[in-house]
């Protein structure tokens, strides 16, 4: 019994505690920017997010999202003319059912093709990626990306990581011409990230809800200093994800 309410009150004061320093953090400038570093998550969503904001600009005409999850880049490529999401039919945001290695459109449909963080899920990514550059016109557009270094998600549904080199040999030999392979971090803010989402979904992940947060706030400060250290050294060493750009080649 005493157990219990000692347990009951260590919660109960993780859970103050935790609230408190939010409220601190909130009431500083750039408070807001700060607490988005609680995310476990936030440098790897935030350097996928950059670098396909980067690279928007490649976007165009009618785009088709290969496996598009919770779409959560349409804003990014909301300039394009058309923006067609296709899943599994497991996945209900979907405009289009479809599997990425017998893709259900006629040759040179799209102008672009997007497929985030699909790739290592794909045992046969070879038949992915003809079919991205069979649906594409030419001169049309593929942004991909996938990651390098990261732990198990989706299993057993979790099959490869990629180096910049495996990704060129895929594109090349299903007839694309790369333009860019290009690591969305470096190794520090690499080795940060996987502290930070290793300790809370593989060690925290049965602890209290309270001691799940005041982990993450913890984790932050952590967060902040990979990045920082990446800005400056570079994006050197090994890197949560690759994105890279090809085209179709022109057939005239």
């Amino acid at each position: 019994m005493r157990g219990h309410r000692a347990v009951s009150w260590i919660r109960k004061a993780l859970g103050l505690a935790y609230r408190l320093a939010v409220r601190v953090i909130r009431w500083l400038p750039g408070g807001a920017w700060l607490l988005g570093w609680t995310n476990p998550l936030h440098i790897a969503q935030r350097s996928l997010q950059q670098a396909l904001e980067q690279r928007a600009h490649y976007a165009h005409g009618w785009l088709l999202d290969v496996g598009c999850g919770a779409k959560p880049y349409t804003n990014v490529f909301n300039h394009v003319e058309r923006y067609i999401a296709l899943d599994l039919p497991s996945n209900a945001q979907v405009d289009v059912y479809g599997d990425g290695r017998a893709l259900p459109f006629q040759d040179r449909t799209f102008d672009t093709v997007l497929c985030n963080e699909v790739l290592e899920h794909v045992p046969e990514p070879g038949r992915l990626m003809a079919e991205a550059a069979r649906v594409l016109k030419p001169r049309g557009i593929l942004l991909l990306t996938t990651p390098q270094t990261w732990g198990l998600h989706l299993e057993p549904h979790d099959f490869y990581r990629y180096t910049k080199y495996g990704l060129r040999y895929l594109a090349e030999k299903s007839g694309l011409e790369v333009i860019e392979v290009t690591p969305t971090c470096g190794l520090w803010a690499t080795l940060a990230q996987r502290l930070a989402d290793t300790v809370i979904y593989t060690y925290a992940f049965e602890h209290s809800r309270w001691t799940i947060k005041v982990l993450q706030l913890l984790l932050a400060p952590v967060l902040m200093i990979g990045c920082g250290l990446d800005r400056l050294f570079g994006k050197r060493g090994d890197t949560l994800d690759h994105i890279m750009v090809a085209r179709r080649p022109d057939e005239s």
